[in-house]
């Protein structure tokens, strides 16, 4: 619209008394307008909200009737419960949450409810996280009403409780007691070794399907009072295949059927055995898959070499100042796939360099040892098979780190008849002083198609214990468009940053006490 006050309009200049009165005047109009076009918005809006109501209305009948023509609903009882199952978690057992399936399957109608609850394979798995004591009678209920669903289906049970629970157990694991014939996997982690006590009416004749063992969440020690072979007789079962234990001694006395399992685990900071220990338990396991331990060291007496062909992953953590390179000598491996080795010790050599002479489909290394570069390229030259890497960072003799390290590694290695570790795929690499240059240079030369006939370089993954240098994606990007995959994870050093109003203080602060004080 034409003001005729155009040329003082968003100024601060004031009118004059005559020109005010012809503002007013002249804003009339205007006002009325603005009322008719506020009474036609409204109106415009309850026309805009009814039409909305009626196509809701209609949208809501259409859905309705949608629904009844719908696919699921002619599907077979079998159809859907094979539906139901897929929904179910994948590689772990399923929780008591409305948020998931099983439950979750109960909350959509009356049919699903009754259809999901009358399957046995929605309720054969089951998590356990002990609540509070008040709650305590609730979970029993739910626990025994969850496995009664589930049939004469073998079981897999988790339960676990926080790390101060001190609650009885002993209800629930009384219920659990109950289920004990169709144990297949299960899973306790529990404060207290004295948690275990309900179970030490179990008998080995009380499993006869359970097949794993885990019991974790405590440490045990092995002459402590009320020690836990007094609760745990069943583990003399002939069907156990894996078990995972906080402490190695406790099998001497607990297992009676060394030679059925498959796979063997001590993870546990006070599960330590002594090599002599680590290499009587191989002998008694001939076929033996998987085996995680923690070493005290020691060497072990010349012994015929233990045969171990069926080994596929080891897992050592050398947990002393003594040498453990004397037990791998003793171990033949020649289906080893995977090895892990990790010590605090730093040391010239690799103890496990003696063993991998009779294990040539090593596949995977992870590798957490502070070690010169020498020893570590003599390493890697005896794998040529090698696809997966994870290290450290080396050192030098001197204890140093190798700025060369990077480089070296995509040096020809006579050992390995061309390129060092010509197979590899995937690195994992924990760096405190490689600079991002070297690391650049030797993920262009690995990943680059012209890197030789060796396969190229697909996934890789640094942690740096220092900031960042330099960003070293643009440079990847060719290759990172072809498929490779670099995830560079650098560590954030949080500076102070800079406030205006840093150590601000009240100007009474200093004499007087705050209101608070007299309140």
């Amino acid at each position: 619209m034409e003001s005729p006050f155009k040329d003082i309009l968003y100024t601060n200049i004031a009118p004059s008394d005559s020109q005010c009165q012809t503002i007013r005047e002249l804003l009339v109009g205007p006002h009325q307008e603005i009322a008719n076009l506020t009474d036609e918005i409204v109106a415009t809006q309850a026309l805009l909200e009814a039409l909305a109501q009626r196509r809701a209305a209609l949208e809501e009948f259409v859905s309705a009737h949608l629904a009844l023509v719908s696919p699921i609903r002619r599907l077979p009882a079998d159809v859907m419960q094979e539906i139901f199952v897929a929904c179910l978690p994948s590689g772990q057992n399923s929780v008591m949450s409305e948020q998931d399936a099983p439950l979750l399957l109960c909350h959509i109608c009356n049919a699903w409810r009754s259809l999901a609850l009358s399957t046995p394979r929605l309720w054969a798995s089951l998590h356990i996280v002990l609540p509070s004591m008040d709650e305590m009678p609730s979970i029993n209920e739910t626990v025994n009403g969850w496995l009664s669903r589930s049939g004469i289906l073998p079981l897999s049970i988790s339960v676990a409780a926080p790390r101060r629970f001190e609650y009885d157990l002993s209800t629930l694991l009384q219920t659990l007691i109950g289920f004990s014939p169709r144990w297949n996997h299960i899973r306790f982690n529990l404060p207290t070794y004295n948690s275990f006590s309900p179970l030490a009416s179990l008998s080995p004749a009380d499993v006869p399907i359970l097949q794993t063992l885990v019991l974790k969440g405590f440490n045990w020690t092995y002459d402590s009072p009320g020690t836990p072979n007094n609760h745990l007789g069943f583990m003399g079962t002939s069907s156990l295949r894996s078990l995972q234990i906080p402490n190695g001694r406790l099998t001497s006395t607990l297992l009676s059927h060394w030679e059925h399992l498959r796979r063997l685990s001590f993870r546990n900071s006070t599960a330590v055995v002594s090599a002599d220990e680590a290499l009587t338990i191989l002998r008694k396991c001939p076929l033996l898959e998987m085996l995680s331990l923690h070493l005290t060291g020691g060497n072990v007496p010349p012994v015929t070499p233990c045969h171990m062909e069926y080994l596929r992953d080891l897992n050592v953590v050398e947990r002393s100042t003594m040498p453990t390179s004397n037990i791998f000598q003793h171990i033949i491996a020649p289906n080893l796939a995977h090895l892990e080795y990790r010590s605090s010790m730093a040391g010239s050599d690799l103890p496990f360099t003696a063993m991998l002479s009779s294990s040539r489909s090593l596949e995977g290394l992870s590798l957490k040892s502070r070690v010169p570069t020498t020893s570590l390229l003599h390493t890697l030259a005896l794998i040529p098979n090698l696809r997966r890497l994870l290290l450290n960072e080396p050192v030098l003799p001197s204890g140093e780190y190798d700025p060369l390290f990077m480089s070296l590694l995509n040096r020809p290695a006579p050992e390995a008849g061309g390129v060092l570790c010509p197979k590899l795929e995937c690195i994992h690499l924990i760096l405190s002083h490689v600079a991002d240059q070297a690391l650049l240079e030797f993920i262009q030369a690995r990943a680059d198609s012209s890197f030789g006939t060796a396969p190229r370089l697909s996934r890789v993954r640094v942690s740096f214990q220092r900031e960042q240098e330099i960003d070293i994606i643009p440079p990847l990007r060719r290759l990172i468009d072809e498929g490779l995959e670099v995830s560079l994870r650098y560590l954030e050093l949080r500076g102070r940053q800079y406030s205006p109003s840093d150590a601000l203080e009240r100007h009474d602060q200093d004499w007087f006490p705050s209101p608070d004080f007299w309140s």
